[in-house]
């Protein structure tokens, strides 16, 4: 989210906004009777309306227009921001349980608050969710002044906080946090429940008789109202595959690295093409005959401490060897394996990967290996949030998934006109014949467009690939920056400087989203700030939100994708197109014919398709989890 705002439209809604343009007439019209109020005076008509709401003598619908009136009023006051009107028709959107596209730069910070204050009249808790710690700290701080002004309360969710300090910032009004967060405090207050220690009938009756509460406080979660999700897709689409797990060591620790260590010996004698080939699943292989036979007579198993069947060890290691690569999908920290997320390049030393593959890794980088971590309780994040009352959310990049939003959580989708033009210039996709090619070429356009002084912004899949493009622009001697997973406390201040004149940033994937990029007007006169894609992601989501980045507010931007016939897109889920695209004619640089792009994007739109299908697979079995603990009882 960013505090800053902008304006008016050239996109079309995707749902006709009729009652809304009267509705923002209506609050025009009220908001000049608001404006001539004192301060005082508004917070007492807030605590009117707060005291209605609680012994239902009005509904949210019948103070929707005034409410909006006012906060727009005490926004202008506290932070120094009048709402435009494309803000007021997303904060009405949401309101009205809707995701709300508003492009990158829009000033979606603002358009939550206002959203969140009429939530949060009816007095039973709202939680505002971001993507990361640092977006929660800085939207909760733009907005504590707003609402200390209308007599309510605002918190920060602490992560891994005593259960007193998360008891406390649920019980504010208003509850700004990170997504996962909200999700294992649900699961921990589960778990909680279960465990909690049954009372004897005299137990009861002794507190009763001293005024004690019968419940013992074991939870901190109240009862789940409503929830804004910002970039709701990242939430609810790209990490809906990921559920969210309570583990708890194995108590299984004795000589716990054998069966990984044997595992991986094993692995690395067996060949592709005869003792094993790629599954249907992907990643997981399929063993041949010879190669069961090759795992059978491995000798001195240690059968004692296998928790699962001795084949699906090897397995891992091979998937651990082939499947999973440092600094693309890991990281090595403290001498820990750290998960990188594979959408936003962010570092999760909280995560693990199930089932002993991470301990296969752990055996294959020569790291220490770490007991098993089982399942004490899990969630996914669709079944999390589809506990909430209301939710509704904000990205800049809904449309794609419009129909994805109204299948799985009943959530229509409107697309906020922009408040000026958008002036970004989209150059045509350039394909190499291979990565080595395309990596030239990309340091090249940088080279040229670091001599005009215009900040640049490259945005890769990987780490590996940030890394390669930073050696050789430092063999180029030219000036730059890298912000990798790495760095994750210094990310939204490296980020925030990419505008500036002569500035090279090299980023991993959508390292920093959501964080504002100020473009100063010596660079806006050099064209603005540039952004390259090197390789297009899985989903073309995330590439807009990459060239989000650049041209907000109506000014001067442009944004290029470079690709290749090596990239991971193309060799995964098309490999004889790569092939193909191997063996063409090209240029001396290496270059192949533009109209190949057309290809590429056909396969991404098939990628996007799988995605899908195990999306639906995931919501069906969330599905059948639920009517089988209903059954059960």
């Amino acid at each position: 989210m960013t505090m800053l705002t902008k304006s008016p439209a050239t996109s079309p809604p995707l749902r006709s906004p009729r009652p809304y343009k009267k509705w923002l007439l209506e609050i025009d019209r009220q908001g000049q009777w608001m404006a001539d109020q004192s301060t005082e005076a508004l917070r007492e008509k807030v605590a009117d309306w707060q005291e209605q709401l609680r012994f239902r003598r009005i509904s949210r619908e019948q103070i929707r227009i005034p409410a909006f009136a006012l906060a727009r009023e005490v926004a202008f006051r506290t932070t120094g921001l009048r709402a435009y009107p494309e803000q007021l028709f997303g904060a009405l959107a949401l309101t009205k349980g809707a995701v709300a596209e508003l492009a990158t730069g829009e000033g979606k910070t603002l358009v939550a608050m206002l959203a969140a204050f009429l939530f949060a009249l009816e007095g039973r808790g709202v939680h505002v969710v971001t993507v990361n710690s640092y977006l929660a700290e800085r939207d909760e701080a733009f907005a504590r002044s707003f609402f200390d002004s209308l007599g309510l309360t605002v918190g920060l969710l602490p992560e891994r906080g005593n259960p007193a300090a998360k008891r406390e910032a649920y019980g504010k009004d208003v509850t700004y946090g990170v997504g996962y967060e909200f999700g294992f405090d649900y699961l921990r207050d589960q778990l909680a429940l279960i465990r909690q220690p049954k009372l004897r009938p005299t137990k009861k009756l002794e507190r009763l008789f001293l005024n004690q509460s019968v419940v013992q406080e074991v939870t901190v979660q109240r009862r789940l109202a409503f929830a804004i999700i910002d970039e709701i897709d990242s939430v609810l689409i790209d990490e809906a595959g990921s559920p969210l797990v309570v583990a708890e060591a194995s108590r299984n620790t004795g000589a716990l690295a054998r069966p990984y260590e044997l595992a991986h010996q094993v692995a690395g004698q067996l060949e592709k093409g005869i003792h094993y080939q790629n599954g249907s699943s992907g990643r997981t292989p399929a063993f041949t005959r010879e190669g069961k036979r090759r795992i059978d007579e491995v000798p001195d198993v240690p059968w004692d401490l296998l928790k699962r069947p001795w084949p699906y060890y090897v397995a891992n290691s091979l998937v651990a060897r082939e499947g999973y690569h440092k600094e693309e999908h890991y990281i090595i920290q403290d001498g820990k394996i750290v998960i990188v997320d594979e959408f936003t390049g962010r570092a999760h030393e909280e995560r693990s990967w199930q089932r002993g593959l991470h301990q296969a890794v752990e055996v294959k980088e020569s790291v220490t290996v770490q007991p098993e971590m089982e399942s004490a309780a899990s969630i996914t994040r669709q079944r999390c949030f589809g506990l909430y009352q209301q939710i509704c959310g904000l990205t800049g990049t809904a449309s794609e998934s419009a129909h994805e939003f109204r299948y799985f959580f009943k959530l229509p989708v409107l697309r906020v006109p922009l408040h000026r033009p958008n002036q970004r210039e989209s150059l045509k996709d350039r394909v190499f014949v291979n990565q080595e090619a395309m990596l030239n070429a990309v340091v090249e356009e940088i080279a040229q467009r670091h001599a005009t002084g215009q900040p640049v912004l490259l945005g890769t899949r990987t780490i590996q690939v940030s890394q390669e493009i930073s050696k050789r622009l430092t063999e180029r001697q030219i000036s730059h920056q890298i912000l990798t997973a790495k760095q994750d406390e210094e990310e939204s201040a490296i980020v925030e400087s990419a505008g500036s004149p002569g500035k090279v940033l090299v980023a991993t994937n959508m390292a920093g989203r959501g964080t504002h990029i100020p473009v100063p007007q010596e660079s806006l006169e050099l064209g603005g700030l540039h952004v390259i894609g090197v390789e297009r992601n899985e989903s073309v989501r995330i590439d807009r939100q990459l060239i989000g980045r650049t041209a907000r507010q109506g000014q001067p931007g442009s944004s290029q994708f470079f690709i290749s016939a090596d990239d991971a897109l193309l060799t995964v889920f098309a490999p004889r197109v790569s092939a193909e695209w191997k063996n063409m004619p090209c240029k001396a640089n290496g270059q192949l014919p533009g109209h190949l792009a057309r290809i590429y994007r056909q396969v991404q739109r098939k990628a996007e398709k799988q995605r899908y299908q195990q999306r639906i697979l995931t919501a069906k079995r969330d599905e059948w989890i639920d009517q089988t603990r209903r059954i059960l009882g």
